[in-house]
């Protein structure tokens, strides 16, 4: 059998490949593989913010439920391995290199067709359908779309139900220019008869996802119109025509966290064959944790990351912030992927920041801050090209009280934990 380290090399060579949308490389390596996808009791989400504290909900929820549970988020925290788990538990590296092994001769045989090589996603998807499938066979999967969702390799699964979290601003260069037309790729992963759960907030992506739910006679739950979240602070309630949960709290911060819960609550209303008790939901939402997502790793001072990688997410950082740091200074860390809204990101951010140092890392697609810092000049930030340097430097420089944000993407903060050992 191969190493782990050649099962990942073969994963990360296809890096050059690219981003590559479309689902006939997929259907032709899931079909030699004997078509996994087809065999496992999935729920499928796609949206712009939000995917990812939506699947974390549910999946906590389920697993207080008792049921054994298999996720595929998107993308890697510290390694490969971390988007395929069972229960919370990455697939070992063993089984990892197992499956690529299998891989091998469908990638040289996918490579030589009219389709051209797979990507890195691909095999990964790949991946992830093959070991749940055949290898741990959980009772629930909660999938992660990676980018849209009409053409994104994951939307060769058919679901039990489809969940979009909130449209925005994101990947416009691939999805469209307008919230129209990424909500349009985002509806992609509608199916026929399928339910689908619906976190839009603007008008024209909720029209979207209403025509191409009647199109398919699919089921449309709507957030705020066909099931309500009803935030008061640190809690909130969850009604759907007879049902009501009220002093829900969540496991992390955010009203925009307790709407994401909601989605879930949504969702599991509709999956007739799971039971699922309040005390379940209860204690899922409490526990449920996600690296990245306003994560809390020190306090005193308090040391914050947050993968936001949009305005929205911004915006949602910024206001939590501000709802939960009033009066103390928030001194940022901030590196995003130049083809971002950057001033977008940085606009909210500005308005609740004491302090915004802008920095790099190693990384192609990563912004240059001296140029960002010229196009959208502010008041409160800086520029400190190294990283750590910066890092240093602010950590150096907290009090007790102070707030120290890392943010602007996940790739940034993929490469700071790796480098902190966090």
């Amino acid at each position: 059998m191969i190493s782990y380290e050649e099962a990942c090399d073969i994963v990360f060579s296809a890096k050059k490949f690219g981003i590559s949308l479309g689902l006939d490389r997929m259907e032709l390596m899931l079909g030699e593989l004997g078509n996994p996808e087809q065999r496992i009791p999935a729920i499928h989400i796609a949206g712009t913010n939000g995917k990812g504290s939506t699947l974390t909900y549910l999946a906590s929820i389920f697993m207080e439920a008792g049921y054994r549970v298999g996720t595929y988020t998107s993308p890697a925290i510290n390694k490969l391995n971390d988007k395929i788990k069972i229960d919370g538990i990455e697939i070992s590296n063993q089984e990892f290199s197992l499956i690529i092994e299998q891989l091998k001769p469908i990638i040289e045989k996918v490579s030589g067709s009219q389709f051209g090589p797979p990507t890195e996603f691909e095999l990964l998807t790949a991946v992830a359908f093959q070991y749940f499938a055949t290898v741990t066979k959980p009772d629930i999967i909660i999938i992660e779309t990676g980018l849209g969702g009409r053409l994104d390799s994951t939307n060769i699964v058919t679901p039990i139900v489809s969940i979009i979290t909130n449209i925005g601003h994101d990947h416009m260069d691939l999805l469209g220019n307008t919230i129209k037309e990424v909500a349009f790729e985002k509806a992609g992963i509608i199916k026929e008869g399928i339910p689908i759960v619906s976190g839009c907030k603007q008008p024209e992506a909720i029209g979207v996802m209403i025509e191409r739910s009647n199109q398919l006679s699919a089921p449309f739950f709507q957030l705020g119109q066909d099931f309500l979240c009803e935030s008061n602070q640190s809690m909130f309630s969850f009604q759907w025509k007879d049902i009501h949960y009220s002093n829900l709290k969540t496991g992390m911060l955010g009203k925009h966290q307790q709407e994401n819960a909601a989605l879930a609550l949504m969702t599991i209303q509709e999956l007739q064959d799971y039971a699922i008790s309040e005390l379940a939901i209860r204690n899922g939402l409490m526990k449920a944790k996600i690296a990245n997502r306003i994560e809390m790793i020190k306090n005193e001072p308090t040391v914050i990351l947050d993968g936001g990688h949009n305005p929205e997410g911004m915006e949602a950082l910024a206001n939590t912030l501000k709802v939960n740091f009033s009066g103390r200074k928030i001194k940022v860390l901030f590196c995003a992927m130049k083809d971002k809204d950057i001033k977008g990101m940085l606009q909210p951010l500005s308005e609740v920041a004491t302090e915004i140092v802008l920095t790099s890392f190693s990384y192609d697609r990563v912004m240059d801050p001296k140029e960002v810092n010229l196009a959208f000049p502010l008041p409160n930030a800086m520029v400190i090209e190294n990283w750590l340097v910066a890092y240093r430097l602010i950590e150096k420089n907290l009090k007790a009280d102070d707030v120290f944000v890392i943010t602007g993407s996940l790739y940034f903060l993929s490469h700071v934990r790796n480098e902190l050992k966090i």
